[in-house]
């Protein structure tokens, strides 16, 4: 679920991890069947960012077009000049940095990923409950975006 005009609706939200000041990477809004426009933001800190895009579905995409949907984007977002790149959706655990991706702060919080060597896993399924990924994926994840993931608050 995503947030629009007040109201929760069918979405969302995709993550991108990446160091303060880089150039922000843009959104394949192609990749769904949107029900509204795509808004986006951004967190930050001395040293890092997170950019956040809210992205409500009018269709859900099934099947192989649904992991296609995610990785185009996942893809995109790290082309963008992301580490790591991720869905998430509205009410599921989310922390700034230093306790990004630290399962005792987000565990349930990451849907899918993406990590800027390639790697990919969608174990999202919209016609099943939610599964997200295990804790150890989480810290795994978290060592790939060491310095940003774990940057502490003054740190620069």
């Amino acid at each position: 679920m995503v947030i629009v005009g007040g109201e929760e609706v069918p979405g969302v939200i995709v993550y991108g991890l990446l160091p303060r000041g880089s150039r922000r990477p843009g959104f394949p809004s192609g990749a769904w069947i949107l029900a509204d426009e795509v808004c986006d933001w951004t967190l930050y800190g001395e040293v890092w960012e997170v950019a956040m895009w809210e992205v409500p579905i009018a269709i859900w995409r099934t099947g192989d077009e649904f992991v296609v949907a995610v990785r185009t984007t996942l893809a995109a977002v790290i082309a963008g000049g992301c580490r790591v790149a991720w869905v998430g959706a509205e009410g599921l655990p989310f922390c700034d940095p230093p306790s990004l991706l630290h399962p005792d702060c987000m565990s349930g919080g990451v849907l899918a990923w993406m990590t800027d060597d390639g790697s990919f896993e969608c174990p999202l399924d919209p016609d099943l409950p939610l599964a997200p990924v295990g804790d150890e994926r989480l810290l795994a994840l978290r060592r790939h975006a060491r310095g940003l993931a774990d940057a502490e608050v003054g740190s620069g």
